[in-house]
């Protein structure tokens, strides 16, 4: 899967025609208004309409745009028309486009994001929380969720020497997801506890074996945004590890989580 901006892709007739088959009130205005070059004069111009394609087909959107239904230009940026077709719901596929609208906020320089929504306890899965409601451009309440987005400080843990225990090695499958997999062996570092109050989890790079011990270096932490604890990354190796290595390896966990990678 990956995310494109329909306003950047050159199918832009085809994801349109993806966005219209959704069974969403809201997703049918978002269509109408792309279709009618009306989004970008009413929610700004550097408006994105995030899309997370998996080859032909639309699996979840959303916009990042200045303004939303509540038209207020004090508070930026904002997501908005946030949906996932049926089939990948349940799937946390949200998730994802939030992660990517967080990286962008994070990049455009804002300390805060937000979100306007009717619903309660959804988005609090995704690192949100209630600030307060808002009327819209209709007079009508709405509640107003928002997340800081921060930098994180991980210079007293990357670049340490830890020693640990691998309980799910390479090969293994998950205790209670066993269709999961692990391409990496994945264990925890001794005696060093995680904001969850356990051992400290890490992914283990460095050897296509399965391991029962490790003793390497943190070279990176995966910040999770919707959850308590961090993972580590440990080379036991020595040998640099790309961004784009370590994400693709360990997707398959946390393709479920919003999270940043820092090195």
């Amino acid at each position: 899967m990956k995310i494109i901006d329909y306003y950047t892709s050159d199918r832009q007739e085809y994801w349109l025609s993806e966005i219209q088959k959704s069974d969403w009130v809201a997703g049918k205005l978002l269509y109408e208004l792309i279709r009618d070059q009306k989004l970008k004069k009413l929610c700004g111009e550097w408006t994105k309409v995030l899309l997370l394609i998996e080859g032909d087909d639309l699996v979840a959107f959303c916009t990042y745009a200045a303004q939303d239904e509540i038209q207020d230009p004090s508070i930026t940026p904002w997501v908005g028309f946030v949906y996932s077709f049926p089939k990948y719901r349940g799937k946390r596929r949200m998730g994802k486009l939030l992660e990517y609208a967080y990286a962008l906020a994070k990049k455009d320089g804002f300390k805060q994001i937000h979100i306007s929504t009717g619903e309660t306890g959804l988005y609090e899965k995704y690192g949100y929380t209630f600030w307060k409601l808002m009327k819209d451009a209709n007079g009508v309440d709405c509640r107003v969720y928002r997340t800081d987005v921060t930098d994180m400080d991980y210079s007293d843990v990357i670049g340490r020497s830890v020693s640990g225990t691998i309980d799910r090695p390479i090969g293994s499958a998950h205790p209670r997801h066993p269709e999961m997999i692990y391409p990496v062996n994945y264990g925890y570092v001794d005696g060093v506890l995680a904001g969850d109050g356990a051992e400290q989890d890490v992914y283990v790079f460095g050897t296509d074996k399965p391991l029962k011990t490790f003793t390497g270096k943190v070279v990176g932490v995966l910040h999770r945004l919707n959850d308590n604890e961090d993972k580590w990354i440990v080379s036991i190796d020595g040998k640099p590890l790309s961004r784009e290595e370590i994400l693709k390896s360990i997707d398959f966990q946390e393709q479920y989580f919003m999270g940043e990678l820092y090195l």
